[in-house]
């Protein structure tokens, strides 16, 4: 059987030019038709299982084979790619592509080192995490060179770390390898994230790497996922970091919908006059809390639409600047329509510790605070809220 020299390094070989060109490309390069029952699976994503094969088959011969020169099947293909140790779904068979809460378990189940000398996590993971979802919401390649890693992780971790972190980006590499959020194609028998060996291997090997492409997937086409993770992380790892300059280092910048402008990580506040003069905090942290809410406002579930996209608005429970002095962090946000940002702020709307909301002018309760998972809010900054905005306490 002409398939039978293939080895599984060949395969994977043939599967990281298909994620490079795309399915489209990498079919019409080598002349195969789309697949109709017979894909492979691998990393949470369906590959056409006889092009595959085709392309792979170069590794034995220096070539790949056309169409013509095989049959696909389950007695061909599917024999030999699952001999390999690959999935390969048959006709009418769904292949097990994970799923957002699959990728949200996987974020909230991090398992960073701990700092010996403060006891605080160490914040390699999430940054790792946080610069490979910037490259994906500018739609970047989901691969890329280990040189590159090295480098731009490096001087990430050296930058947000702990003060006495070193980059070492070869570690969360590697942990989140192997906790199925990061790709290594092409490589086997992948080391645990421990020791001058791990490094010694990432050093020889050189590996292109990147999320896996059911991730990629997901926090390239699903913005308020993407801002649901972001937040979770925010709020989890980074307490003490100016946010918005970290968002901005890895390239979260935002588009505002009411005006689409670009925003450069950087914007100079602006002021309207109004009974008081009030700071308009356009930032990239209060963007991606409207994301992480699909821009639904959290007291009364509206979400306005505009010719430019949907409009709502970021509300500081407890107000930034003098006297207030409270903090740009997700625990301190919310994302409210404008009329509900007005109450809320003049102190007529409040939020108890069980996160009901209540309308302070008549003491009704207008229901629960709606919620976005990983989007938590600091009951400190809700009870400040009701003693000093509201006058409750």
């Amino acid at each position: 059987m002409v398939l039978s020299e293939l080895r599984r390094e060949m395969v994977l070989a043939a599967i990281t030019e298909f994620d490079q060109l795309g399915r489209d490309a990498f079919l019409k390069l080598y002349g195969y038709r789309p697949a109709i029952g017979y894909f492979l699976v691998h990393g949470g994503r369906r590959y056409d299982s006889k092009a595959i094969a085709g392309v792979a088959y170069r590794g034995v011969s220096g070539r790949p084979l056309r169409p013509d020169e095989f049959s696909g099947g389950n007695a061909t293909v599917a024999r030999v790619l699952g001999g390999l140790g690959f999935e390969v779904t048959k006709p009418g068979q769904a292949a097990k592509v994970p799923s957002v809460e699959d990728l949200l378990q996987k974020v909230d189940s991090l398992k960073p080192a701990v700092s010996p000398a403060t006891g605080a996590q160490k914040r390699h993971q999430p940054l790792t995490l946080l610069w490979a979802i910037g490259r994906a919401a500018r739609s970047e390649p989901r691969l890329t060179s280990w040189e590159s890693t090295y480098r731009e992780l490096g001087w990430l971790i050296e930058e947000f770390g702990l003060e006495e972190d070193r980059p070492n980006p070869e570690f969360p590499v590697l942990w989140l390898y192997h906790h199925g959020l990061w790709d290594l194609p092409g490589h086997a028998n992948v080391p645990h994230a421990s020791g001058r060996p791990a490094q010694q291997w990432m050093k020889e090997q050189q590996p292109d790497s990147g999320l896996r492409p059911w991730v990629y997937e997901i926090v390239t086409g699903q913005a308020d996922i993407r801002a649901q993770i972001v937040v979770r992380l925010l709020s989890a790892y980074f307490h003490g970091v100016d946010h918005n300059a970290l968002l901005a280092r890895v390239g979260l910048d935002a588009v505002t919908p009411d005006t689409g402008r670009v925003r450069d990580g950087s914007p100079t506040p602006g002021r309207v006059e109004s009974i008081v003069e009030r700071v308009i905090r356009d930032s990239l942290l209060t963007e991606q809390i409207k994301r992480a809410h699909d821009y639904h406002c959290q007291f009364c579930g509206d979400r306005l639409a505009l010719r430019q996209g949907f409009y709502a608005e970021g509300a500081h429970i407890r107000p930034l600047g003098e006297p207030h002095n409270g903090p740009d962090e997700p625990g301190n946000l919310l994302c409210l329509c404008p009329n509900d940002h007005v109450l809320f702020d003049r102190g007529a709307i409040a939020i108890r510790d069980d996160l009901a909301v209540m309308d302070m002018t008549s003491g009704v309760s207008l229901g629960p605070l709606r919620r976005a998972p990983n989007h938590d809010i600091n009951p400190e900054h809700l009870a400040y809220h009701r003693k000093v905005i509201a006058g409750q306490e």
